[in-house]
């Protein structure tokens, strides 16, 4: 927006008219009640330069001299000092400074931001994971969606998720309440489940999880009990990310009732487990673990019990096929 000088006696229109007329300088002045000078002023700036020039001086005044400018601009570039701590220091040998005229120094010579310090620590939420051998799982509780039972009551249930940090073996099941008894249960689940013995827990701070049960059963499988910290689930990051995996790819499929939910879910973890990843270099977490014992035949679980889950992709099979007649219902002319 153009600013006119509140003082000013014309405007840019009859500035204009000025500069574009060819009548005696002393007529104009009479005519618009300003000066002769004023006249003269607006023919030579001509019809193009009507607006009020800015009022600062093209070369300001410095208060010190080039050389204390240097001083001042080598003393922020060796010390990387603030604005105030410099001022601090500059005016013991230039009391003539003030905060003022350090900060024009630093501005004119494009010191007047300090750079970015660089962080030292791990930075939040780009954290590596500390290598470990099969045994430290995650443990996590998804709620899945309400469906409705066999007598029309409408209830959701809840999904138990166990992973383990080095080779991306999965093992889920799914209760009917998030408590410290199916916590327990889901423990002893996962310890059989899994081929390799178990030797850390890492869960969040939910009320199942921390419970004294749930305490008592780690302490007996000699498993290393440990916690997130609160308000940190990225910590817990590598369970979190399976279950966004199990929203998007398992729960937008249309079931009819809990036990097909249940039949979807223990199938895509029968189908991660035997799925190249990417993180494992292209091998599977079934081939992986199967390669690691073998280098390190102590570390087998006396408990394991091989699950038998072949028929359940021909289950899976079925669902898919169901949901997508009732997704995609034939259309008739």
């Amino acid at each position: 927006m153009l600013q006119i000088h509140p003082q000013a006696r014309t405007r840019p229109v009859v500035r204009a008219e000025i500069a574009r007329s060819s009548e005696p300088t002393s007529v104009l002045a009479r005519r618009y009640g300003i000066s002769d000078e004023t006249v003269r002023k607006w023919r030579k700036r001509g019809p193009d330069a009507c607006q009020d020039r800015s009022s600062r001086p093209r070369r300001l005044a410095w208060k010190a001299t080039e050389e204390e400018r240097a001083v001042v601009c080598q003393l922020r570039r060796s010390t990387g000092f603030g604005l105030d701590d410099l001022t601090f220091v500059v005016r013991h040998f230039l009391p003539h400074l003030n905060r003022d005229c350090i900060w024009r120094i630093l501005k004119d010579a494009g010191l007047n931001r300090l750079p970015p310090v660089p962080k030292t620590g791990p930075v939040r939420g780009k954290g590596k994971f500390r290598d470990y051998d099969p045994g430290y799982v995650h443990i996590d509780v998804k709620h899945l969606p309400k469906l409705q039972t066999a007598n029309g009551e409408r209830r959701k249930r809840f999904l138990y998720v166990a992973i383990d940090r080095c080779s991306r073996s999965v093992h889920l099941a799914v209760y009917d309440a998030e408590n410290a008894d199916n916590a327990v249960d889901f423990l002893k689940a996962v310890k059989t489940a899994f081929p390799f013995r178990i030797t850390h827990i890492l869960t969040d701070r939910g009320s199942c999880f921390t419970a004294n049960a749930f305490e008592k059963a780690c302490r007996d499988m000699t498993i290393d009990r440990r916690r997130t910290k609160a308000y940190s689930p990225q910590t817990n990051g590598m369970v979190e990310r399976f279950n966004g995996r199990v929203a998007t790819e398992v729960l937008q499929v249309c079931v009819s009732s809990h036990k097909d939910l249940e039949i979807l879910l223990r199938g895509f973890c029968f189908a991660y487990n035997h799925r190249p990843q990417r993180v494992l270099n292209g091998i599977t977490p079934d081939q992986r673990i199967t390669s690691w014992l073998e280098k390190h035949p102590a570390a087998r679980n006396p408990d394991y019990v091989k699950p038998a889950n072949r028929e359940i992709m021909s289950q899976v099979n079925e669902i898919l096929d169901y949901a997508n007649d009732v997704s995609q219902p034939d259309s008739y002319p």
